[in-house]
């Protein structure tokens, strides 16, 4: 590919308009990697909304989208239960897909995704990217220096209250907004905490850890204990699992949506010569904290990093770039897989009382090179 070719920015284009797409949009503007050329929704007029808002040049049908032989590659922000239909018929038109969390629900649909794209040559990515984010990368700067000595083991917190309504359009949500943007219920099989705020943990943990080998734990369903949402609540809403990472660390992970308050840590690294406190994965930037064996207590570490805002988006520009490079990218579809495998591995080890080994892996993403200026990627 000419240098002329290489300059230039990859055609983008959005399936599904909601929420989170008007973050993905403003963030556009701010990457030279790609440009957003158009949106697609179910809905015409949302789309038609969103490109008024954002100044996008053509907003259209799905079909349409799919037809358009400019676009490279396609962010697909439909809701979850939609990301595995909506990816494959990216890939069979011929374009690469960007899913948000969950890469799918189902892990069939991944497996399909990750063979057609091979298959046809195109690349699949997965957010979330927040582990792009300048708190992450020096948490991961730390680790590799060996800060914290050799990681024995990890701890990864997500605990939250979302309580089930008889009312359908209030379930787990505060005003109803979250059941809008899913236009599900929260409490669905691949719509609650561990399929739509796990993804943020998992990723941040094989960003700092690697891939993982195997899992076990147990899960609850709290709510469908109860009346009157026996048969609202279906599906498990606090898990306790434990993770083995190939390294051979050791991980545990809290999910729940049961949980009215907590003091825990959303994240800590234990070391054989320190520990590190990270933030809420579903962030990029904030404080990291160390504790090395001869302090007293944890001491905030400086950010040698950018990227310390909501920089959504960042993965397709990675992965923009690494396709026209021809490197790999680091919010990968294999990550993605290897994620909900996580969390359907959590459901299975709990029915079945074992340990679950892991069929999928992934690299482990490469660290962002140090003096990277905030919406600029490496080569």
């Amino acid at each position: 590919m000419s240098e002329k070719m290489l300059s230039l920015p990859t055609k983008v284009g959005v399936i599904g308009c909601g929420m989170v797409s008007a973050t993905y949009l403003k963030n556009s503007f701010n990457f030279k990697a790609f440009d957003i050329v158009a949106v697609a929704d179910q809905r015409i007029d949302a789309a038609q909304a969103r490109a008024e808002e954002f100044g996008i040049a053509k907003a259209c049908s799905v079909e349409e989208l799919l037809a358009d032989p400019e676009i490279e590659i396609v962010i697909n922000l439909t809701p979850h239960s939609a990301h595995g239909p909506v990816a494959l018929s990216v890939l069979e038109a011929g374009k690469s897909v960007y899913n948000e969390k969950p890469m799918a629900v189902h892990l069939e649909e991944g497996r399909q995704m990750l063979a057609l794209a091979q298959k046809k040559g195109l690349q699949v990515g997965c957010g979330p990217d927040t582990f792009f984010g300048g708190a992450w990368q020096t948490a991961r700067q730390l680790i590799d220096q060996g800060k914290i000595g050799q990681p024995v083991a990890a701890s990864a917190c997500l605990m939250a209250f979302r309580a089930p309504s008889s009312n359908d359009d209030t379930i787990g949500t505060k005003s109803g907004e979250y059941v809008n943007f899913y236009r599900t219920n929260f409490f669905d099989f691949g719509v609650t905490w561990s399929f739509d705020r796990g993804p943020y943990y998992l990723n941040a943990l094989i960003h700092l850890l690697g891939p993982i080998r195997r899992v076990t734990g147990s899960a609850k369903n709290t709510w469908g204990e109860q009346e009157p949402f026996k048969d609202l609540v279906k599906t498990p809403t606090h898990f306790a699992g434990v993770m083995d990472f190939e390294s051979g660390t050791i991980g545990t992970l809290l999910i729940s949506s049961d949980i009215h308050s907590t003091s825990l840590p959303h994240i800590e690294v234990y070391g054989t010569a320190g520990s590190l406190r990270c933030i809420d994965p579903n962030n990029f930037g904030g404080a990291i904290y160390l504790r090395q064996s001869a302090r007293d207590d944890f001491v905030e570490v400086d950010c040698a990093y950018g990227y310390n805002q909501n920089s959504r988006g960042v993965g397709v520009a990675d992965m923009a770039t690494s396709t026209r490079h021809q490197r790999p990218f680091r919010a990968s579809g294999e990550m993605g897989y290897h994620v909900i495998e996580v969390v359907h591995a959590l459901h299975r080890a709990s029915a079945e009382g074992q340990h679950i080994e892991l069929t999928s892996t992934c690299l482990q993403p490469k660290p962002l090179p140090l003096g990277l200026a905030d919406w600029e990627i490496d080569d």
